[in-house]
């Protein structure tokens, strides 16, 4: 079994990855394990979808009426914060993977770029499960921008909801 854990950050989608790793490790009736002691026919994908940190079109417009220095160090302010929140996923992704592996299921990670649309984000979730063959996705009930007095659902949780042919697990 394949399983997809969509990983924000926020402690729901961290809770929905110790469901989805909890579920392969109890339900497996096959413990002989294969290389380096990973169970083979499970597997968890832990994806990010990296959002590239923008600017308002005021903010922009502001610093193309300024000089092209100003503009060209704004550019480079912004590749560069983009780069460590990349570098900084990359880490969490990885000290994720060793943490899993240790159940015995094998983990893959991996980052897609994404917008600030959530019906994008959920459309770029749902195409990589499919392009995956995974067989189930599990996400936190809220991400990063939820709220969870409301105990409602985040809106990038309802559309991958809405819009999978895949099981969809969602995690309180």
């Amino acid at each position: 079994m394949i399983i997809l854990a969509l990983v924000d950050g926020s402690d729901h989608s961290l809770k929905a990855l110790d469901y989805a790793t909890n579920l392969l490790t109890q339900n497996n009736s096959d413990s002989n394990l294969g290389k380096d002691n990973i169970k083979s026919n499970h597997e968890v994908i832990v994806l990010n979808i990296l959002q590239p940190l923008q600017l308002s079109k005021e903010v922009i417009h502001d610093f193309e009426s300024t000089n092209t220095e100003r503009k060209s160090s704004l550019n480079k302010y912004l590749k560069d914060i983009n780069s460590a929140m990349k570098d900084a996923w990359i880490k969490k992704l990885s000290d994720l993977k060793t943490k899993y592996e240790k159940s015995g299921i094998r983990i893959t990670t991996k980052i897609i770029k994404g917008t600030h649309s959530n019906q994008f984000v959920a459309y770029s979730i749902v195409k990589f499960a499919e392009d995956e063959k995974v067989d189930m996705i599990t996400v936190g009930s809220v991400g990063t921008g939820g709220s969870h007095e409301k105990k409602s659902l985040g809106s990038v949780t309802r559309n991958v909801a809405e819009i999978s042919d895949r099981p969809v697990l969602i995690v309180p």
